[in-house]
């Protein structure tokens, strides 16, 4: 079960927080979306997404030689209600207003 500890340290990285706005505005994305919408490399969005897993708060799923991951639909239902109020909240901040940009851009070509 997720501590209120766990689920604040998980949010209190930039690029852990960045990663969960752009997956509360979509279905699911992968590494490679990650990678081009943050402009970070592949080593440092895995690492984020281990202590997002970790934490329960993502699902992971393999296609091809692509992993895509997930807000966790089975979140409890109090850890899910307060990561989508936050996800409001920092909607209109940078960076998440340029995240979202480039998200509905590179949605249209994509990599996978």
């Amino acid at each position: 079960m997720l501590s209120a500890t766990e689920f604040f340290k998980t949010l209190s990285d930039a690029t852990r927080l960045r990663c969960l706005y752009l997956l509360s505005q979509c279905k699911s994305l992968c590494v490679c979306d990650f990678m081009a919408i943050l402009e970070a490399p592949q080593s440092r969005i895995s690492r984020h997404f281990k202590y997002l897993r970790d934490a329960g708060l993502v699902l992971d799923e393999r296609k091809d030689q692509w992993v895509h991951y997930q807000l966790n639909p089975d979140l409890a239902e109090q850890w899910r209600d307060l990561l989508l109020q936050n996800m409001q909240q920092v909607a209109t901040q940078e960076p998440f207003v340029t995240d979202f940009e480039r998200l509905k851009t590179y949605q249209k070509t994509g990599c996978c």
